[in-house]
């Protein structure tokens, strides 16, 4: 399906900011300098909208929900880690099984719990329990992260998660910012934004039109939220499942002495 045509991409950004700064309308007649300048403002407008800052009407962490894609990985017998995909922040909730494995989620703890059962179990199987953790990095790339599995994977095992990602630079080959057409005037006074401070060392107009704009922008985000979270009663159910709680049909982890299933 083709782009809206109300979306605003790289190029015309940086028409919009080039024209702040009082270069001409036709991007083809500036100078190398005057495109790099341009383009750093840009591409520091794209950030501070992806991760804007907290003001009247925002919270802190403010996180889109367009930053908030399906992923999977898959496992591999014998590993008890696996790589996260490159653009992976951080993740959402427990990871599922695909269709037809009739288990429970594979519920999210803590690295140290992980190492504590490793140590006293060489456990393999179908993982019950994931942690995330960081992967050593010399620099030269960026760092990637990994989940740890327990039990050992016995098997190849598709695991299926929604996770917070990470997003590249706006570019002629990627002119689509994320979140579409939407949040195009938020994103344009966020580049001006940062255009008016840097180059006039001062937050005016467009620093209060972007926080006007985003603190609607994020209001109208949240309604892309679940409307129904279950049941809310007390309990940690990864303990002691309450079947009338769950969802008919639902699996539930089963714990006896010590094992779970």
């Amino acid at each position: 399906m083709s782009e809206s045509s109300l979306t605003i991409g790289y190029p015309e950004l940086l028409q919009e900011v080039g024209e702040f700064l009082g270069f001409d309308r036709d991007t083809s007649q500036w100078s190398a300098e005057q495109t790099a300048q341009v383009d750093r403002y840009v591409q520091s407008g794209y950030r501070q909208f992806l991760y804007p800052p907290a003001f009247d009407g925002i919270e802190a962490g403010y996180e889109w929900s367009f930053l908030k894609p399906a992923g999977s990985v898959a496992t591999v017998a014998d590993a008890g880690e696996v790589d996260l995909p490159y653009d992976f922040d951080q993740l959402i909730g427990d990871l599922t099984y695909d269709p037809g494995y009739h288990c429970a989620s594979v519920m999210q703890v803590s690295q140290g719990r992980i190492l504590a059962w490793r140590q006293n179990s060489s456990a393999t199987g179908r993982p019950c329990y994931a942690a995330v953790r960081y992967k050593e990095s010399d620099g030269s790339a960026g760092q990637r992260q990994e989940l740890m599995l327990y039990p050992t994977p016995d098997a190849a095992y598709t695991l299926n998660f929604r996770y917070n990602a990470f997003t590249g630079k706006l570019s002629t080959a990627l002119p689509y910012p994320l979140g579409g057409m939407r949040y195009a005037e938020v994103l344009i006074e966020s580049c001006l934004a940062v255009a008016e401070q840097r180059a006039d060392d001062e937050r005016g107009l467009h620093w209060e039109s972007f926080l006007r704009l985003l603190a609607d922008a994020t209001a109208r985000d949240k309604k892309n939220s679940a409307r129904y979270f279950g049941q809310m009663g007390g309990g940690d159910l990864s303990k002691s499942p309450a079947y009338p709680y769950r969802t008919p049909g639902e699996n539930y982890p089963i714990t006896y002495k010590g094992e779970t299933w």
